[in-house]
């Protein structure tokens, strides 16, 4: 195998998520199972599965059990399981962590470990989430009487694979070219970069999702008081987007020793950005990629089994946006409300920003593709 083929399937491994059948994995010992958020994980199930009734897609669940140490007794009841990471030489034979720090930095995360965040199965009503995901998207100041969106949408999006019958996680994905490689392949990876992925399974997941946060953000306990009902559904926007991008820092960091940085050619400067800037960005970096001879470049692939961390957030702002412009926004608490009117200020700038991301991400993949796959793709380089 070529050295660039190798750097490929190393970081396309970090984001493969979970075995295909949660229940293929070997079972969670009662010493890897994570407490400190279990409650909040339950809670937010419990949530999700009364907004699918309110959706008419009822699930086949009943009730809710998080960490149990035993087969649940009550029949129709959906399993999670928060489970503790650790990398392979922290453990024991019985997947128990033996020593600190449980992960340890460039050494890969041992069997029992969830990459994907959360990771559903296809049949049997379970779901294992990784500790540190639940605490990053269920993150919020006050636990005690609010949940987190981020949350919400993240399990919300793997029930909806219990529904598909389909299996899935939570994740998003960069490539990266050796570019010491020869042109044909760097053309080939771009090429095949640009055939349409896996992704239906995972965008129809993530629409059953958003549905759910349209539902579920204007009322407590996502309702955040301090806002109007209309600065609330976008601050929901931002814990999302929030959460996301530290959980894929974190997934990198603790995996490999630093998170690729992509091209600046997916970086956009201004919104939104005009057509002529978008393809000069796009021509730069096929330029780059098929023309340099040392480095490495990496790029979020327009393919593969997930659409791209910007263009889920993208859509997510797209589905809510019009909600929150039907809510009021003057009912926040009145003694909050100079913090409550700047968040909402602030939160349309940045929802803009969001949606204009992932409109820029797409063109800009559009235009690289139509020039990888054209008869010149280095023609003015």
């Amino acid at each position: 195998m070529n050295r660039h083929a190798t750097e490929l399937g190393l970081v396309a491994a970090l984001f493969a998520g979970a075995p295909s059948d949660v229940l293929a994995q070997p079972e969670v010992p009662a010493c890897r199972l994570a407490t400190a958020d279990a409650k909040q994980v339950e809670r937010t199930l419990g949530l999700a599965l009364k907004g699918f009734q309110e959706l008419g897609q009822p699930l086949p669940f009943d009730s809710v059990a998080v960490n149990p140490t035993s087969a649940p007794t009550t029949p129709r009841t959906l399993v999670a399981y928060v489970v503790s990471d650790a990398t392979t030489s922290a453990v024991d034979g019985n997947g128990c962590v033996v020593k600190q720090p449980a992960v340890v930095r460039d050494e890969e995360l041992d069997e029992r470990s969830v990459r994907g965040g959360c990771v559903a199965a296809v049949t049997g009503g379970v779901i294992r989430c990784s500790a540190d995901a639940v605490a990053i998207f269920g993150g919020t100041p006050d636990a005690a009487s609010k949940l987190n969106p981020a949350l919400l949408y993240v399990l919300s999006h793997e029930l909806g694979h219990i529904a598909q019958g389909r299996p899935g996680e939570y994740a998003g994905r960069l490539q990266t070219i050796n570019l010491a490689a020869s042109r044909s392949e760097k053309l080939q990876v771009l090429q095949d970069a640009c055939e349409p992925g896996l992704t239906k399974v995972e965008e129809d997941a993530d629409a059953q999702a958003v549905r759910l946060l349209s539902i579920q953000l204007p009322k407590p306990p996502f309702r955040e008081p301090t806002f109007s009902q209309r600065g609330s559904v976008l601050w929901g926007i931002d814990q999302l987007n929030l959460s996301a991008n530290t959980w894929t820092s974190r997934a990198l960091a603790r995996e490999y020793s630093s998170q690729p940085t992509p091209h600046k050619a997916f970086v956009p400067t201004e919104f939104p950005t005009p057509d002529a800037k978008v393809k000069a960005n796009a021509k730069r970096f096929v330029c780059e990629v098929l023309t340099r001879k040392t480095g490495t470049v990496s790029f979020p692939g327009r393919s593969g089994t997930h659409p791209t961390l910007e263009v889920r957030i993208q859509r997510v702002v797209e589905a809510l946006r019009p909600l929150a412009a039907s809510l009021p926004a003057i009912d926040g608490s009145r003694e909050y409300q100079p913090v409550a009117t700047l968040q909402n200020q602030l939160s349309e700038i940045f929802t803009f920003m969001y949606r204009e991301n992932g409109k820029y991400l797409q063109a800009v993949q559009s235009s690289i593709c139509t020039r990888v796959n054209s008869d010149k793709p280095t023609q003015g380089c």
